[in-house]
């Protein structure tokens, strides 16, 4: 539900910033382009700035693959603001944002931390949702790079519940999650490398 108001937010502001743009379009106002870093991995980003200083973006990632011995499906969701230090729509920005990081695995005759084994295929599922604070350069025009360094703040749980059968009873399990640099019970460390091009 709030996924769908922030895109829908953003499309709005998208097409009432489209007049004001008419005068402003050595800036670029339209940038499309693609993040590697923590927690996105790798994935897409729009931005759309309107008045040279205040651009409203999205980023989404998605992955599927095996990772010891798991199958995980991944998809990272964010949505917010860049405010740009000079009205010249890049240089040092600003950026506030609501961010979802999703992961679904899949395991296959597994065994939890605690010794409970779950015969043939048991799901789990984890989702932090958090407040994002970042500081952004963004660096060219047409082509453009950027970086930006931050702190996502949200309640990381300690566990992942897992649901599956034991001797052909459905069971639910809890399985611990390891402990990962940058990564606390208040939130997660950003950080991301991005390029693109500006229309």
């Amino acid at each position: 539900m709030l996924k769908k108001l922030l895109v829908t937010l953003f499309m709005l502001l998208l097409f009432v910033g489209v007049q004001a743009q008419d005068k402003e379009k050595s800036i670029k106002p339209f940038r499309l382009g693609f993040k590697v870093g923590i927690p996105n991995i790798v994935g897409g980003n729009a931005e759309f700035v309107l008045a040279k200083r205040f651009g409203v973006y999205v980023d989404y990632s998605t992955y599927a693959g095996d990772f010891d011995n798991v199958a995980v499906d991944f998809n990272y969701f964010e949505a917010g603001a860049n405010i740009y230090f000079k009205p010249t729509g890049k240089g040092f920005y600003g950026s506030f944002a609501y961010g979802s990081f999703n992961l679904d695995g899949t395991y296959t005759d597994s065994q939890t931390s605690g010794g409970q084994t779950f015969t043939g295929e048991a799901t789990g599922s984890l989702t932090i949702n958090t407040i994002n604070a970042k500081l952004g350069l963004k660096m060219g025009r047409t082509f453009y790079m950027r970086t930006e360094v931050g702190y996502g703040f949200g309640t990381v749980p300690d566990k992942v519940i897992i649901h599956g059968n034991v001797n052909g009873t459905p069971q639910t399990g809890k399985e611990d999650i390891p402990n990962i640099p940058g990564i606390s019970s208040s939130g997660l460390i950003i950080f991301n490398l991005g390029f693109g091009f500006g229309f």
